[in-house]
Formats: C-alpha cells, sequence, structure tokens
C-alpha cells in the first residue's frame, strides 16, 4: 500500500505522527534549523519553551510550496487561513491545489465571519429593546474583541509572523475562494465528520469547517492560478 502524505499546515502546537506538519512562524524557524539555539533561549529564559521540534517543518507560506505537483493526498489547515489577506490567502489555495493529487481533498476550518457578527447583533438588539435606563455597553465586547485582539494585537518577533487576522469568512465566501482556487465540490461539514483519514488527530476545535477536493480531470498547465498574489513574508 502507497503512504498517504497529508500536510497540516500551520501546525501550531499540533504535530501528530502520520502528517507532515508545517509552520511560517518565526519561533518554527528558530526550533526547526537551529534546536541549540532556541534550547539555550528557553534555558537563559529569553524565550519561554516552544511548541515546535526539529520534526517540524518550517515553509514560508507565501512562497512556493517545497512539494513538487501532485504529490500530496490531503491539506488541512485549522485556524491559518484567515491570517492572510485575501490575495495572499488565494495564493496560498492555489498552492495547496497545485500539490494535491487529483482526487486529494483541502479541508479549512476558520472562525465563522456570520456566527461572530450574529451574536454582536443578537447581543445588541436584547439591550436595544431594554428601556434606555437599562441600556449597557455589554455588546460592544465584541468589537473590543474584533479591533483590540483579533486585528491588532502583534506577536513579539519570536512568537508567529502575521499572528492577528487579515481577512475573515462566511461559509458563503469560503465556498466560492475554494471554487475560485479551482477545487471542487466544497462542502461544509461538521466537526471531525471528513473524508480525509485520521482528521481527529489535526482538528482540535469546531467553528466553520469546510472541505473541498481536487478534480480528477487535473492540475492546470501554468500550476497556482493564484502566483501573482504572492507576498514574500506574512508580514505584520
Amino acid at each position: 500500500m502507497r503512504p498517504v502524505t497529508k500536510i497540516n499546515l500551520g501546525c501550531g502546537d499540533i504535530h501528530p505522527p502520520g502528517w507532515v506538519n508545517v509552520d511560517g512562524s518565526n519561533r518554527a524557524w528558530i526550533a526547526s534549523r537551529l534546536p541549540w539555539l532556541d534550547r539555550f533561549l528557553v534555558r537563559t529564559r529569553v524565550f519561554p519553551p516552544t511548541q515546535f521540534s526539529a520534526q517540524v517543518v518550517y515553509a514560508n507560506l507565501l512562497q512556493r510550496f517545497p512539494w513538487p505537483d501532485a504529490s500530496a493526498d490531503a491539506f488541512y489547515l485549522g485556524e491559518i487561513l484567515e491570517h492572510f489577506t485575501r490575495e495572499q490567502g488565494a495564493f496560498v489555495l492555489g498552492e495547496c491545489r497545485r500539490v494535491l493529487k487529483a482526487g486529494g481533498r483541502i479541508r479549512i476550518r476558520v472562525p465563522d465571519h456570520a456566527n461572530f457578527w450574529h451574536q454582536y447583533i443578537e447581543q445588541y438588539q436584547a439591550i436595544r429593546a431594554k428601556p434606555k435606563t437599562d441600556w449597557s455597553l455589554e455588546h460592544t465586547k465584541w468589537t473590543a474583541m474584533y479591533f483590540e485582539t483579533i486585528c491588532i494585537n502583534r506577536p513579539k518577533p519570536w512568537q508567529s509572523m502575521g499572528h492577528f487576522h487579515k481577512w475573515m469568512y462566511d461559509e458563503v465566501s469560503l465556498t466560492l475562494t475554494l471554487d475560485q482556487a479551482g477545487f471542487a465540490d466544497p462542502q461544509r461539514r461538521r466537526f471531525h465528520d471528513s473524508d480525509i483519514p485520521g482528521i481527529a488527530d489535526v482538528e482540535a476545535r469546531d467553528d466553520l469547517i469546510m472541505e473541498a477536493v481536487v478534480s480528477e480531470h487535473g492540475h492546470p498547465v501554468d500550476g497556482n492560478p493564484s502566483a501573482t498574489a504572492r507576498r514574500d513574508t506574512v508580514a505584520p
């Protein structure tokens, strides 16, 4: 039986056996390329203990992926796509499609933008329905979370590059984004409900989850159709 190549893209602290676990953060680069330096900086308390090891593959995800065309069976992207701009995300998905074999699958988990603001609207309407004397700013916690934590909070240099969110998706926009990247049959899936074996090893939480497939018709001659969207770094 041939080995199945499953790539866990943007793995963070989740890197189980049976997957190629890839991360593009600054700390992943140090831990995978210079583990002796990482250990020294941890011992001297310059760095906190790392979630990465030499087994994690470092890759700049805004450059051509380090795998040949049609060489992988599956990609899992768990809470990573939202850390790229819309154009950068198109490049990342194009590279996933290039690397996947015909019949290969991509599974994406991102925060559900529609659900996030639905909670804001629901709480706002509940407060608005009360007498003005009972109004409060409780619903603005969602605004604060969005701007102060999600969009503005910047990582330290040794932490993740681009760790704040640069784009958000809902079911409609992510479906159309997968369509535009050349994937077939994008579908919303339930937590751990997947055609990719061993998905529970990498999928830690529920959220907006979509899965799509590379058509058996193969790949475009020109490779990644979104290559012009590439940027050299995931700079904040």
